[in-house]
């Protein structure tokens, strides 16, 4: 049985249900962006309030087990009700908890999620005893026995702790795959950059890649003259087409060609970069192609953990050994699973269920692209 260290978070969810939202939608001339309204001083009626665990580290721990790996999870919770309950849920799901340390000083990260009709969510994000963990509590000796470690969001100053983190597993054979999250692109970018040689499967979503984008624009030239595009319009595509493949990223003037950005982040190290933008699909880029898939038909009840439980089965399956384009639907097929339901460990299969489902999907969804 393969072995596998998830790195990164774990939080207590609590959902909060409520109905009569207004939302307001802004427009610019590339994107579209939806906001909720609050008016002040308002009371909202609260139709029901759910609790789960969440966390990258958590959740994606909670994959790889359903998937068939002997799985464990570093994270710090703390010494409180919700960092109790976190680690309940591993222990039912068999997840190995001995890395997860306990603050005395810190409680445990809690996430407080308002869901929209149409299954988007805001997110309350305190980042609690996640945030102050110190490289003595890495557990270095445990990543030299893993075959593989997936690193998620590390908050504030832990987050500088990923070169060595990264390069300590590489020194050891171990894999490195990392789904590093807003909030460490925001603040750690450069980090991030210097620890891309060590890793091989470096995910990200949309806004996320976006923001890896603006940084290195913003920090070095060069980058700056080889992200230009040259393509300045954009055309109409349906949920199913490739927007990312026939319309730039835009930011300020520059047009982010995802050709270019797949090329110049897969010089930096990984063998394989991908990015997943939400309903529309996944993109994975290798040496030679960019592969796309759109999003399978479902009926959306909640979208948080849908990064998580896309990016633990895509790795789990490389891992495995299933070719690139299976890894891609099994991570679609898992995700799919996830967001029909109410919290980010619910809806996670295992690999026979997922390999039933691949089975009944249409292969032709699967585009590919030379990178050119």
């Amino acid at each position: 049985m393969k072995k596998v260290l998830t790195i990164g978070s774990g939080t207590q969810d609590i959902f909060i249900e409520h109905e009569g939202t207004e939302f307001m939608s802004l427009a610019t001339k590339s994107s579209s962006i939806q906001y909720a309204l609050f008016e002040s001083g308002e009371k909202i009626e609260v139709k029901n309030i759910l609790y789960h665990t969440g966390g990258g580290s958590t959740n994606s721990s909670v994959s790889f087990k359903r998937l068939g790996f002997d799985s464990s999870c570093f994270c710090q919770i703390g010494n409180d009700i919700a960092g109790k309950l976190i680690l309940e849920k591993l222990k039912k799901e068999k997840v190995n908890t001995k890395n997860i340390k306990i603050s005395k000083k810190q409680q445990s990260g809690t996430s407080f999620i308002i869901s929209s009709q149409h299954g988007e969510r805001t997110i309350f994000a305190y980042r609690g005893a996640n945030a102050y963990v110190t490289k003595k509590q890495i557990p270095f000796n445990e990543i030299k026995k893993q075959d593989f470690i997936y690193i998620t969001s590390l908050s504030n100053d832990s987050a500088e702790l990923l070169p060595e983190i990264a390069r300590s597993a590489k020194k050891n054979n171990v894999g490195v795959a990392i789904n590093p999250g807003i909030s460490q692109l925001t603040k750690g970018t450069l980090i991030l950059k210097k620890s891309l040689k060590y890793i091989d499967t470096f995910i990200l979503n949309s806004t996320e890649a976006r923001q890896f984008m603006i940084a290195l624009i913003e920090t070095d030239e060069n980058y700056k003259k080889l992200l230009k595009s040259s393509r300045d319009k954009t055309t109409h595509c349906t949920q199913k087409d490739p927007c990312l493949i026939e319309n730039p990223i835009i930011y300020e003037n520059i047009n982010f060609s995802i050709y270019k950005f797949f090329k110049e982040v897969l010089k930096m190290g990984p063998k394989t970069v991908v990015i997943t933008n939400g309903a529309n699909g996944v993109y994975v880029g290798t040496k030679k192609e960019i592969l796309f898939h759109p999003s399978i038909k479902t009926k959306v009840v909640d979208v948080v953990g849908a990064g998580d439980s896309f990016g633990s089965c895509f790795v789990a399956s490389l891992i495995l050994k299933n070719k690139i384009e299976d890894a891609l639907r099994f991570g679609i097929i898992n995700s799919s699973s996830v967001i029909s339901k109410v919290g980010a460990k619910t809806g996670l299969l295992t690999m026979r269920k997922i390999k039933e489902k691949a089975n009944k999907l249409n292969k032709k969804l699967l585009k590919k692209y030379p990178l050119k």
